[in-house]
């Protein structure tokens, strides 16, 4: 497995930033601008697949959520190399919160290839509404996947649908599964 080092290389970027925005002069402000494109190309340079994770990694956290969160469709032939990308970058949870059709069959794709569906959370959307003002959405019914540690989904999906669980849970989660 390869080194998870999306925290610094953010930590980096929010640094180069906050430069850029405190900056009083142009040469300031290229200066920070000149770190940022450092740090994008050695990001770049690890490869197209790290270059990408990074920047859901970024999404996650300039949203406020604890998780990268894969909100694409996935191709079905697509979801192997997917997981196993992230297990190589040292990834241990996601999220996933697709809205297409297929979502439901990219989920159980994920527990073929040994993901294991631990619940539901809630994750924080694009802070800007379409006016361009700051606004925090919210979007319920994501489900979050973790490494598997039990071989049969049906086991996690009986903890989750359990009796105890199921007033504690959003009744749309039936769809996800």
């Amino acid at each position: 497995m390869k080194n998870n080092t999306f925290a610094e290389e953010y930590r980096k970027f929010k640094v180069s930033d906050t430069e850029y925005h405190a900056a009083e002069d142009e040469e300031s402000k290229e200066a920070a601008r000149k770190k940022a494109r450092e740090l994008f190309a050695e990001i770049d340079a690890k490869g197209t697949t790290y270059a990408r994770i990074y920047t859901l990694y970024a999404e996650a956290q300039e949203r406020g959520n604890e998780y990268i969160d894969l909100h694409d469709n996935i191709w079905d032939e697509h979801v192997k190399g997917v997981i196993d990308a992230l297990r190589e970058y040292g990834v241990e949870k996601f999220t996933f919160s697709s809205g297409w059709s297929s979502a439901v069959e990219t989920a159980w794709l994920f527990l073929q290839n040994g993901c294991t569906l631990e619940g539901m959370i809630e994750l924080h959307g694009s802070e800007k509404s379409r006016s361009g003002e700051k606004k925090r959405n919210s979007k319920p019914s994501t489900a979050t996947f973790s490494k598997s540690t039990d071989t049969t989904a049906r086991a996690s999906s009986e903890a989750l649908f359990s009796p105890s669980n199921m007033n504690k849970q959003p009744f749309d989660i039936l769809c996800i599964l």
